[in-house]
């Protein structure tokens, strides 16, 4: 009996006391002005360089032909080649266009003409000045996710090109930046410089020709065509005439090059 009524007052002190801690104030607002720290948020990775550039069309994480040639090719007359049909046709009047490439949708190509990017419908026809581009020495791609900005390669500083995103509407680039002493950062600017674009399961790049001719050899670019495991195709066939700076259609149909002027 005597432990039975000691334990019912050890507890009854213990509940009582219990009681007093959640009763006072002073205890309660401690808890309030010191609640539990939050878990620190989750860092989101930083997407790189090579990922940004990546979402725009002709680049790949692969280039296998870096070095190719296609520097010969200046500037020209613009030229679209039917890829089924095998057909190719001029669809500038004049020349002095570079680095053409085509609008999503596939109507319509954008290229540089000394300091202006103009636009020319894939059948021909005048080409329509859209504003000044001084700055720019190419334009590599259209981004995938938005059908206004264009991937370009910019004067940039020193022996290296700048990198910008140029909105089609207004003309405004927005600078890319990349790290100039990286050495996977220069790798992705030299895939930019080349001529070789890639495009799912297809590529487009330039492959030097040569032929023998009465008065001696002649040497010339043209413009080829992979798919997957499918031979490579002579797309341009300039027959010893430099052509380069090709591109491809987003539906694979058409393939756009410059071709040398005066030809």
């Amino acid at each position: 009996m005597k432990n039975a009524s000691l334990r019912r007052k050890i507890e009854r002190i213990l509940f009582l006391l219990l009681v007093g801690l959640l009763l006072n104030p002073d205890i309660r607002a401690q808890k309030a002005a010191n609640p539990p720290n939050p878990p620190p948020p989750a860092q989101q990775k930083a997407e790189s360089f090579w990922d940004k550039v990546l979402r725009y069309t002709g680049v790949s994480h692969d280039a296998s032909n870096l070095k190719a040639p296609g520097d010969e090719v200046v500037s020209g007359q613009i030229w679209v080649v039917n890829v089924s049909a095998k057909a190719a046709r001029k669809v500038t009047a004049g020349g002095g266009y570079r680095s053409p490439i085509f609008v999503p949708g596939g109507n319509a190509i954008v290229a540089l003409t000394g300091t202006d990017l103009v636009r020319v419908g894939v059948s021909g026809g005048n080409a329509v000045k859209r504003y000044a581009v001084a700055d720019v020495t190419k334009l590599v791609g259209f981004s995938v996710d938005d059908p206004d900005t264009i991937l370009v390669l910019t004067g940039g500083s020193g022996d290296r090109p700048g990198v910008g995103l140029l909105s089609l509407s207004s003309g405004k680039i927005t600078a890319m930046p990349y790290d100039p002493k990286s050495k996977r950062d220069l790798e992705m600017i030299e895939r930019m410089q080349s001529w070789e674009r890639v495009y799912s399961d297809k590529k487009v790049y330039t492959k030097r020709q040569t032929k023998d001719t009465r008065y001696g050899p002649v040497e010339w670019t043209d413009v080829f065509l992979k798919t997957q495991s499918e031979d490579a195709v002579d797309v341009s066939e300039c027959d010893g005439v430099n052509c380069g700076q090709p591109s491809l259609s987003a539906d694979g149909r058409f393939v756009v090059f410059v071709k040398t002027e005066g030809n």
